[in-house]
């Protein structure tokens, strides 16, 4: 589904033709609509790969805040992440594993904890937290 109008920025890039070839063929290959949704999806994965935990977490917080549907905002934040690599939901609470990084968990009003495991307890996370690996 295309973002709504008032979310969405007109751009207009000029390419290598080997590049907008490329383009094409994935589109093809994935069989998106158009150019756009095929240029849409490569770009958001790209710079999915390039997110951390406080980036995640983030846009996890950010469209809980306008959807209140922690299963709905699992669905378009952290489902098929590359880095998310474990999820599950909990009765009040969904928990996830961002490799590299750590176990979380957020409540539906937004709490955020990561698993300590040299603590072996949740602990608050806040976004100044030192990112390192517990995984």
């Amino acid at each position: 589904m295309a973002p709504s109008k008032e979310q969405t920025q007109r751009r207009v890039y000029v390419l290598p033709t080997e590049l907008v070839d490329r383009i094409v063929a994935f589109q093809a290959e994935k069989g998106f609509p158009s150019e756009v949704e095929a240029v849409r999806k490569l770009l958001d994965e790209a710079l999915k790969s390039r997110d951390t935990d406080k980036t995640i977490i983030r846009r996890f917080l950010y469209r809980l805040e306008k959807l209140r549907l922690p299963t709905e905002v699992a669905k378009d934040v952290l489902v098929g992440h590359p880095l998310v690599t474990d999820l599950s939901f909990g009765r009040d609470h969904i928990k996830f594993t961002i490799s590299g990084y750590g176990v979380y968990r957020i409540s539906e009003l937004g709490q955020v904890d990561y698993y300590s495991s040299s603590h072996k307890r949740w602990d608050p996370w806040t976004p100044d937290r030192e990112a390192h690996s517990e995984a």
